[in-house]
């Protein structure tokens, strides 16, 4: 977008703001969002200001803030979260509340408990607690996650919402396990490994290369158990499933996988190995 045209949008937006008082709510936030659309995180980050400051009355930040929960901007949650710990006026957090609670994912949930653990006001704390419900009743990541940390306490329950989760999880799920990667149950680290193969995008690219590095090297001391080479075979064929959806990554994985498929010999989760390299490198895979 040119510049002039950004300078006009940030110009609108400030007169809107400014006047809010001669319009009713309503018009307000379709007016204030039709802008914001239109401009993008120019404009987006020009009315952070507004949210958390005091240049505008409460009345103006409260529809500042029910819009912010109507776009539902990334860049937005900073500003609600900065409101909900320290806004002076306790209807306009529980309206920040509220526009976070739509967010329905991990974010808004860490936000709202950290909120929580600090309030000390019984109408602010049942106001998260409503928020934190309907979160959790709206995304069933969250209410399932406790099961995938079962892990090898609930072996039988890890597993189903092990394969449950390699089928449904958006990315941006499947993006927040990268924090257990390194799990202190193993089942939780490397389901995790699977998922973040089978849903994640290129942006957990660097995780899995690491991990499939630094946990081949040391499934490699246990491959000749039974149990330590059906763990290199998963790993491999979930390895296999992310590079198919983004084969552009397998160059800079190649020398591992060749390497780590030497070792194998004639073991059986080297067929595996055996079956990735075929697939995205036939000249190598049929050597």
């Amino acid at each position: 977008m040119a510049l002039a045209t950004i300078d006009s949008v940030l110009g609108q937006i400030d007169d809107l703001v400014r006047n809010a008082g001669d319009s009713d709510g309503m018009g307000f936030r379709l007016r204030l969002e039709e802008l914001i659309k239109k401009g993008g995180r120019d404009t987006e980050n020009a009315i952070h200001h507004y949210i958390t400051g005091t240049y505008v009355g409460v009345a103006t930040r409260i529809n500042l803030v029910r819009m912010a929960g109507y776009i539902l901007s990334d860049s937005f949650l900073l500003p609600l979260k900065k409101v909900i710990d320290t806004g002076e006026d306790d209807l306009l957090r529980e309206e920040a509340i509220i526009s976070v609670a739509k967010y329905g994912d991990h974010r808004a949930l860490d936000i709202l408990a950290s909120a929580l653990e600090k309030s000390r006001k019984p109408q602010l704390q049942e106001a998260i607690s409503r928020a934190i419900g309907r979160i959790k009743e709206n995304n069933p990541f969250l209410v399932m996650l406790p099961r995938f940390l079962s892990g090898s306490k609930n072996r039988d329950l890890f597993l189903v919402t092990l394969k449950v989760f390699k089928k449904i999880l958006s990315p941006a799920d499947a993006k927040t396990l990268i924090a257990y990667l390194h799990h202190g149950d193993q089942l939780v680290g490397e389901g995790s490994f699977e998922i973040l193969c089978f849903r994640g995008d290129e942006a957990v690219y660097f995780f899995v290369a690491e991990y499939f590095r630094e946990h081949g090297r040391l499934l490699l001391r246990a491959a000749e158990s039974q149990v330590g080479a059906a763990r290199l075979a998963v790993l491999a064929a979930a390895l296999h499933e992310y590079l198919k959806r983004y084969p552009q990554f397998f160059p800079q994985l190649r020398a591992d996988i060749a390497d780590m498929q030497a070792k194998a010999g004639s073991a059986a989760w080297g067929g595996a190995l055996a079956a990735l390299l075929a697939d995205l490198d036939p000249v190598a895979g049929a050597q």
